[in-house]
């Protein structure tokens, strides 16, 4: 896989360079190229284990990225769109920061890039999460590139072909040195990274869903703003053809054609009250042009025959000197220059209803849309009347404009047009919304620690898993070794065949019941026990052992006393505040009690048990002398007979 990561990395280069010297659009090519390139050589001198020169390289461009980055979500009111541009205007070229700054998420993707080579792409520092939000990213990227773009788009959605090929590569070739460790750790990985991918796909829907949402809403504020200027237009035509009405109602009551001095007169108060009238004049039945007012630049309209010098509008001519009623022109072109919409009002004798002729009024169209403009905020949109052929009025920017405008049908005189608003991209810059980039952004960090945070979580289980195991294992051989050291106890101060405390333990017990006075010490020797090893064997003398250690334990124990085997067939018992005569009693019970157990000699005799008590009476107790005194009576028990009971001289 290392020669597919080098070989994905080698490729990406030509594709960076022949961008930059393509010297096609967008301009945002002279951005993503050299951080492009520059992502690409910090990515060699990693592979080539230069860490420290590949940091160097890597934090100033993530920096910068972080930067352009940090301009799409900073507020309007904290560092204005036109600031922006002023450090743009310091640099050589024409640069405008629509067509410069890429989108948020390639810029998005780029960093990524750049903080996973920075973290060594370790999968403990979320290396796989961060290649899947890079994905994500250009995935999103390249889709937007491809197909068309939406409606109403504020801002650059793509980025060019080479360079999102260059993106893919640069990926791919992380990806490539990433595989084994993942094929490795799999399912460590898969669960926290399918929730980080959920939350990332959802992210990255509601961001283009905000997105759009907003882009419909800076559609609707410049809908708005033409709808606004559409009911103005309408509002002041209606305006100023009313007037005009009143206008041709005083020359109808007056019943005469007007003097010089009569006409300036009246006209010269409508001509004031609206400004882009261009003139005022009357026509006689015959056409002719008799009174106009301002004479200043439109004298050359006296005694002109309007159905000769305008033979198109004669049509609308007839309307008021033949007909009698109203007539408008569409957008024309005035005899005395300029273009602009005539409409003409019949003028009658209010008495005999002769017409007299008509009151013709002169419109200039660039004069009524500028005094229109004026009372909107109409400096950073192009307004533009229009229809199939040719523009008739614009207003506004010419250049720097958006891709998509608003359009709605006007009229303007006898013409139905177009009103056309395209925002400028300043302002579409200005008033767009930041929240979706900072919903964006702050969704990936989001993706990114929930992955860190459940990974980290199984991670610890993982080990609390193997700790556990490994505290159960050590607990277990803890036990086993508890036990077995018990059990060395126990053997080190028992007998293992009888179960009988050793010489040891009743060496121990005297020293426990130095105080127990009076104390009576049997010592207890089965007759003739070698004669049943050599006859039944040892195994039946082992069982005869056993039998008797179990006869007369209870008995002694029952007393107060321990019951010990002291070696071979011998056996020692010791009873604490004991005189000598319930020494004797006891020491006869445990003679009967072996007796009674049914055990035969090779000759077919009960087994029997000499047994030699001594008893000590104040004062301290003395082993040794307690155990000749016992011994000295055993052995008078066996040279008077055997089974019997000798205690300090006395027989029983």
């Amino acid at each position: 896989m290392r020669l597919v990561s080098s070989l994905t990395l080698y490729l990406s280069l030509p594709l960076i360079v022949w961008t930059l010297w393509s010297g096609e659009d967008p301009a945002q090519r002279w951005v993503l190229a050299p951080l492009l390139g520059l992502l690409a050589l910090g990515q060699w001198l990693s592979w080539q284990r230069w860490i420290a020169l590949s940091r160097w390289l890597l934090i100033p461009t993530a920096l910068v990225t972080l930067g352009i980055l940090a301009s799409v979500m900073i507020s309007e009111s904290w560092i204005a769109t036109a600031t922006w541009q002023s450090w743009l205007d310091h640099l050589p070229g024409d640069w405008t920061l629509y067509q410069v700054r890429p989108s948020p998420l390639t810029l998005a993707a780029l960093f990524t890039l750049m903080l996973n080579l920075l973290l060594l792409s370790r999968l403990g520092l979320g290396s796989p999460v961060l290649l899947l939000l890079v994905a994500g990213c250009t995935a999103l990227v390249s889709a937007r590139s491809l197909l068309p773009a939406p409606p109403h788009a504020s801002a650059l959605i793509g980025a060019p072909p080479a360079l999102l090929a260059a993106l893919w590569l640069l990926w791919g070739s992380q990806l490539a040195r990433l595989v084994a460790p993942l094929m490795r750790y799999w399912q460590r990985i898969l669960p926290p990274l399918a929730i980080a991918g959920t939350i990332m796909l959802v992210v990255l829907f509601g961001w283009q869903q905000q997105r759009q949402n907003d882009n419909d809403r800076l559609f609707a504020q410049i809908a708005n703003d033409g709808d606004r200027i559409a009911t103005l237009l309408a509002t002041e035509t209606e305006a100023h053809l009313k007037a005009m009405r009143r206008f041709a109602s005083f020359w109808d009551m007056l019943g005469q054609i007007p003097t010089r001095s009569e006409w300036e007169r009246q006209a010269k108060r409508y001509y004031e009250d609206f400004g882009y009238f261009r003139d005022i004049a009357f026509i006689d039945r015959d056409g002719k042009v008799l009174r106009v007012y301002p004479l200043r630049g439109n004298q050359s309209l006296l005694g002109i025959n309007l159905y000769q010098s305008q033979a198109r509008a004669n049509a609308v001519l007839d309307r008021p000197l033949v007909y009698g009623i109203e007539g408008q022109t569409g957008i024309i072109d005035f005899l005395q220059g300029g273009r602009g919409v005539i409409s003409y009002l019949p003028v009658r004798d209010i008495v005999d209803g002769e017409l007299l002729g008509a009151v013709g009024m002169v419109v200039s169209v660039d004069n009524l849309l500028k005094s229109l403009l004026r009372q909107t905020h109409s400096r950073d949109r192009a307004i533009m009347i229009l229809d199939h052929k040719q523009v008739y009025f614009h207003g506004g920017p010419l250049a720097n404009l958006s891709d998509w405008r608003y359009q709605r049908p006007v009229r303007i005189g006898a013409d139905t047009l177009l009103l056309s608003v395209q925002p400028d991209l300043d302002l579409l810059l200005r008033q767009r919304d930041r929240v979706p980039e900072i919903t964006l952004v702050f969704g990936l960090v989001l993706a990114y620690l929930v992955y860190m945070v459940l990974y980290v979580y199984r991670r610890l289980a993982q080990q609390h898993r193997l700790v556990s195991q490994t505290n159960d294992s050590l607990r277990h051989e803890i036990a086993q070794r508890e036990r077995l050291q018990g059990e060395i106890e126990w053997l080190a101060r028992h007998d293992e065949l009888t179960q009988l405390p050793n010489r040891r333990q009743l060496m121990n017990w005297l020293d426990e019941h130095q105080q127990a006075l009076p104390l009576a010490l049997m010592i207890c020797d089965l007759d003739h026990f070698k004669r049943i090893n050599d006859h039944f064997g040892h195994l039946t003398g082992d069982r005869y052992l056993a039998t008797v250690a179990a006869c007369c334990r209870d008995k002694i124990e029952e007393a107060g006393g321990i019951f010990a085997r002291y070696g071979g067939e011998e056996f020692v018992a010791c009873v604490p505040r004991c005189n000598r005569q319930q020494a004797r009693h006891l020491a006869e019970s445990l003679r009967l009690s072996v007796a009674e157990t049914e055990l035969v000699q090779p000759d077919g005799r009960p087994l029997t048990l000499s047994i030699g008590v001594s008893v000590t009476g104040g004062g301290t107790l003395q082993r040794e002398p307690l155990f000749q005194a016992a011994d000295e009576s055993l052995y008078r028990a066996k040279q008077n007979g055997r089974n019997r009971v000798e205690i300090d001289g006395l027989a029983l």
